[in-house]
């Protein structure tokens, strides 16, 4: 399923998507709005690349970019891409996502976005075992009353 958000960005000439499937439901489902856009964007003789941006949640972001950076210069050396991440200064409290954009031809933005993804997922899953582990320690804690795993990457 491909969610487009219309209604909360209605002036805006970007718009957030979500997509919810498999893994590899959302990289194939990725890919074809890539090709779909660098379509139009040909069309309307527009020379510019289409970049793909990514919103992540922040405490997520540290553990892509990797020590020194190394997690994110391999992604960009193994696909070809350019890859950015919005400042840290960009957050609020309304707002704790980051904006990773990556540039390149539609294939490998395409193939960035696997890699991305794998790592993102990865963090949020640890994430989830650390905290399912403290709350062993603490009965009667209801994690879902605390409403913080509701990203659904």
């Amino acid at each position: 399923r491909v969610d487009i958000h219309r209604k909360e960005n209605a002036g805006a000439a970007e718009k957030p998507i979500t997509i919810h499937a498999t893994p590899e439901g959302c990289s194939e489902a990725c890919r074809m709005i890539l090709d779909i856009m660098q379509k139009e964007a040909d069309e309307t003789k527009s020379a510019e690349e289409i970049p793909l941006k990514i919103l992540a949640h922040n405490s997520l972001v540290g553990r892509l970019i990797g020590k020194e950076g190394r997690n994110l210069k391999k992604i960009e050396q193994d696909t070809g891409t350019k890859i950015t991440i919005s400042p840290l200064q960009d957050l609020t409290i309304y707002n704790p996502e980051r904006t990773i954009t990556v540039k390149g031809s539609t294939e490998a933005c395409s193939s960035a976005e696997v890699e991305i993804m794998k790592k993102l997922r990865e963090a949020y899953e640890n994430d989830v075992v650390a905290v399912n582990q403290q709350a062993n320690l603490i009965p009667g804690l209801n994690l879902s009353a605390l409403g913080i795993f509701s990203t659904g990457l």
